[in-house]
């Protein structure tokens, strides 16, 4: 402990890192409340969420009970920090000092758009993130979930899949239009999870499920609204591939301790990170990218908006045959698991 300061909690370290969390004296911006958490609890979660061993608190606020795995002291507003021990500021957020409400709000959306992953889609980038974050921002403050947002994905997508069979144009476009608020919704949940630590291998889970349960229900849609009885069964056999592929996916995801980070198809074994991955420079991160559900949702909406459902059911077809014969090489061949240090 470190003689003039008094443990609050204590548990098994993870490291030897110190973090001294500080503010002006006097300032009631770590008490304030950022994103659904005040900016001491970011502070202290940040730090726990980092593996940091112990965390010393030198400001206002109040260190809400949770199950904390970091040790926790209080030491006097205005202390010297520990030889050593990296200095945090509860008074700033993403570069802005925060002395008013004012700054506050504008420090909120600054850190709100570090939460999107880099390795977005065009999609996600250029548009669905700048609506997403809105909406997060609003469900920050709320006691909904993330699994809460992705039940509600999962439920806009599915009446999306049930209005396509109807064949009608006002059908066809609310299905379209339904799409991509699917699509913006789901990047919600993630969002939300970043924002407020609020992160679970379940989470995970029920969100990739999801995604796969409403793509295999749009694509069974896409083909029915096509027409014909050909139409109909080549939608049904991409909604089945679909749900195939994902079986494969889940095994390998299983077999690398539940992480889908860690996933690599057989061609990217030697890839060391997410990032590298997605890399923008490489040519084959943007034909790769029609195969990304944020640009196929796009698309398809866009052509159901356009009374297009054939081509949207093709397009739907050949991203299942793409990724059918994906998974058939990688059982034939297979891959090792990627490093921890992409995730």
């Amino acid at each position: 402990m470190g003689e003039g300061y008094n443990a609050l909690v204590l548990y098994a370290a993870v490291s030897d890192q110190t973090v001294f969390i500080t503010a002006e004296a006097g300032s009631p911006a770590p008490g304030w409340r950022l994103g659904g958490l005040t900016v001491l609890e970011r502070r202290l979660l940040e730090a726990q969420r980092r593996g940091v061993a112990r965390a010393i608190v030198a400001c206002e606020g109040e260190v809400p009970e949770r199950p904390w795995t970091i040790a926790i002291d209080r030491a006097p507003a205005g202390a010297e920090a520990p030889a050593g021990a990296q200095v945090v500021r509860a008074d700033e957020v993403a570069g802005v000092k925060l002395d008013s409400k004012r700054a506050l709000g504008r420090a909120e959306w600054a850190h709100m758009k570090s939460l999107p992953k880099s390795f977005q889609g065009p999609v996600d980038a250029l548009f669905n993130r700048h609506v997403s974050l809105r909406i997060t921002r609003v469900l920050a403050r709320t006691p909904i979930t993330p699994n809460h947002v992705t039940a509600t994905a999962l439920l806009i997508g599915l009446v999306a899949a049930a209005l396509l069979p109807l064949r009608t144009y006002p059908t066809l476009a609310i299905a379209g239009v339904l799409m991509e608020l699917q699509s913006i919704v789901d990047s919600c949940d993630g969002e939300l999870a970043r924002l407020r630590f609020q992160f679970s291998k379940f989470g995970a889970w029920l969100d990739n499920v999801a995604d796969d349960i409403t793509d295999a229900a749009l694509m069974v849609g896409l083909g029915l609204a096509a027409g014909g009885a050909l139409w109909m069964w080549l939608g049904i056999a991409a909604g089945i591939a679909r749900v195939f592929t994902q079986l494969v996916l889940y095994l390998n995801v299983r077999r690398l301790g539940g992480d889908f980070l860690r996933f690599r198809w057989w061609f990217e074994a030697e890839v060391a990170s997410i990032d590298a991955v997605y890399d923008l420079r490489s040519p084959l991160t943007w034909v790769r990218s029609l195969g990304r559900r944020d640009v196929y949702l796009f698309l398809w909406g866009v052509l159901c908006v356009a009374a297009l459902p054939q081509v949207a059911a093709g397009y739907a077809l050949a991203i299942s045959a793409v990724y059918t014969a994906m998974t058939v090489i990688h059982l034939a061949i297979g891959s090792p698991a990627a490093p921890r240090s992409g995730a």
